[in-house]
């Protein structure tokens, strides 16, 4: 993105303060791209036209958004295609403290759905066994007969530690991108999925990178 792109905000100032919420930014981001009357902009976004009037007003008093003149209805654009925002104008004290309240909505609701989805099924019990990969420890939920959650295809989830070349680890980076990507752009009924997904690359004790996916 070139320089002229975007306009970075003061980070002493309230647009900057407020553009760290994730909704401002939802109700900023239908005028990103294009200019737009109050009911496009709030079908965009999801919201009432009343509530997204609220958001204009604050909006153009904050200098981030741009009244159009001319006939018919009024039309607003914003002050500029993108924003750079610093990081000390959020509430957060550091960066982990800033991502884990940017995933802590995404991952609350996959909580909520998968143990919902547990109960209905009659899992009510933990099995624990021994990894037969490592002898480590392994608990998973199981129903009264012993039938672990994986086994009855309940709960499609993995989590830990992969040791992969660069090589491979750029394939796996690049496959799961594909792979959502294929199915992102379907549209279909009858099965709701809820996805939550990181790959993030960590030093290992002995100083050598891995993936470490959840």
């Amino acid at each position: 993105m070139h320089a002229d792109a975007w306009l970075r905000l003061d980070p002493r100032s309230e647009a900057a303060r407020t553009l760290t919420g994730e909704k401002a930014r939802r109700m900023l981001a239908p005028f990103l791209a294009a200019a737009r009357g109050l009911s496009e902009a709030a079908r965009a976004a999801g919201v009432s036209r009343q509530a997204m009037r609220y958001w204009v007003r604050k909006f153009e008093r904050l200098g981030l958004l741009v009244r159009l003149r001319g006939p018919g209805r009024p039309r607003w654009q914003s002050a500029a295609p993108a924003y750079l925002i610093p990081f000390s104008a959020s509430r957060a004290t550091d960066l982990e403290e800033w991502l884990a309240e940017r995933a802590a909505t995404d991952h609350a609701a996959l909580l909520r759905a998968a143990a919902r989805h547990l109960e209905a099924q009659g899992i009510d019990h933990l099995h624990f066994t021994s990894d037969p990969r490592n002898g480590g420890p392994l608990t998973r939920p199981a129903d009264a007969l012993g039938r672990v959650a994986l086994e009855r295809d309940l709960v499609d989830g993995f989590a830990g530690v992969l040791e992969l070349s660069p090589a491979d680890a750029s394939a796996l980076r690049r496959d799961l991108a594909a792979l959502w990507e294929r199915y992102r752009v379907r549209h279909g009924r009858g099965v709701r999925l809820r996805v939550y997904a990181h790959l993030v690359e960590e030093k290992s004790d002995a100083g050598d990178a891995s993936a470490v996916a959840s």
